[in-house]
């Protein structure tokens, strides 16, 4: 997950109006985890959500032009790419940002699971912390 120890993600969590946020459990991309991967979140077709991340800044320097990259894939293909600039930080924290809102789309093509990548990078490409989880859009919420 955290690749430099300038950077620490806390937590990432899914919100919905309406619903319990839902935090997600933080594994490396391409399953480096210990174990296997976690189920998927559950989320309802056409839902608008957001994304709140939680991070800290580590004691050796200050994190300029800090940014937030976002790919989900579908059965192995990429379906979605967002890039967010969150700013530049101190050496502390917790720093907490939600992303802007999004909505997921509607129609039985659109249910299915999808992989998530969200990498954090400098203003120099420096990669400093990676997590990956999956969701999973369905025709109803669970019960």
């Amino acid at each position: 997950m955290n690749v430099t120890s300038d950077f620490e993600l806390l937590s990432v969590t899914i919100q919905v109006e309406g619903r319990p946020d839902m935090p997600v459990r933080l594994v490396p991309p391409q399953g480096g985890g210990a174990g296997p991967p976690p189920p998927p979140l559950v989320l309802r077709e056409g839902s608008e959500f957001r994304v709140r991340l939680e991070f800290a800044v580590g004691s050796g320097r200050d994190l300029e032009g800090l940014r937030f990259v976002d790919e989900r894939t579908r059965q192995g293909v990429t379906v979605g790419h967002q890039e967010v600039l969150l700013g530049d930080y101190r050496r502390g924290g917790p720093y907490e940002i939600v992303l802007p809102p999004e909505r997921l789309p509607i129609g039985h093509m659109a249910r299915d699971v999808y992989q998530v990548t969200g990498t954090f990078a400098d203003r120099e490409g420096r990669i400093l912390g990676c997590e990956s989880h999956s969701f999973e859009i369905t025709k109803d919420w669970p019960r």
